[in-house]
């Protein structure tokens, strides 16, 4: 059993249905490798992957005051501005070693998504569900975290919802299943692996890829259908349509629901 449990985690809902828009080049590299890749959370464009809310940092010199009062200890400034240091640079350092693998939560294709990741009309969006996706992850012998994203107001707000989010305890993967509510569009689900190194501070310099890594899946059980760009012609179809013949796979391929001509 490779997927992991935890109640801080956020379910997907079952018989969901997930996609991944991909440019031509990372399609290629799905079916040549056979693999899903994970990025490190320390080199995603947000600069609040796997921060904490300001709620909860302001409240850190309060809460290790509190720790030394219970352990009946005088208060000791230099000692909480040390721990809170410490914190801080645990948060940040944490980032390199948990890696992520985006999945985008529709019913439907999304404009938005093609617009957002695609540069070109080469690309595809692959099609599965939740069924899929934990038949083919519960296989693998790497430990994968599964979980939606929470999206909250990180000026405002902390982790703590006593109706959404009721979780007093936390762990290591809380502050990468939240993001900023700007980022709502996305409708998040992610899968996360901890690169287990003995926090070697060198393990990223002596790997193939210093961003991140492959692991390795069952492509065929995990895509259930391909989508063409909105605006793709013909002969992109072809290459794509090539592409997947040569690698030896065999999917169903779909006109993109966007690329349709009115009724009037």
């Amino acid at each position: 059993m490779t997927i992991k449990k935890h109640e801080n985690l956020i379910e997907l809902e079952p018989h969901s249905t997930l996609w991944r828009y991909l440019s031509y080049d990372k399609f290629e590299s799905l079916l040549e490798t056979k693999s899903l890749f994970f990025c490190r959370a320390d080199k995603f464009s947000d600069p609040f992957e796997g921060s904490i809310p300001r709620e909860e940092v302001l409240y850190r010199p309060e809460g290790e005051r509190l720790i030394q009062r219970r352990l009946n200890q005088p208060i000791d400034e230099r000692e909480v501005q040390n721990s809170i240091k410490t914190q801080e640079d645990f948060h940040k350092n944490y980032r390199r070693y948990i890696t992520i693998n985006c999945w985008h939560i529709n019913t439907n294709e999304s404009d938005a998504m093609w617009r957002l990741y695609l540069k070109d009309n080469e690309g595809v969006a692959i099609q599965t569900s939740t069924e899929r996706m934990n038949e083919v992850i519960d296989k693998i012998p790497e430990n994968i975290f599964l979980s939606k994203i929470r999206y909250i107001d990180y000026e405002k707000e902390g982790f703590f919802n006593s109706e959404t989010y009721p979780h007093l305890s936390k762990n290591i993967y809380v502050p990468f299943i939240h993001k900023r509510k700007e980022f709502t569009h996305e409708s998040e689900f992610r899968l996360l692996h901890e690169i287990d190194d003995d926090r070697n501070d060198n393990y990223w310099e002596n790997q193939p890829n210093p961003k991140g890594i492959f692991i390795r899946i069952n492509v065929e059980a995990l895509i259930e259908k391909i989508y063409f760009h909105p605006t793709v012609n013909p002969e992109i179809e072809e290459k794509i349509k090539k592409l997947v013949k040569e690698k030896g796979f065999n999917f169903e391929f779909c006109k993109s629901r966007l690329s349709e001509e009115p009724s009037f």
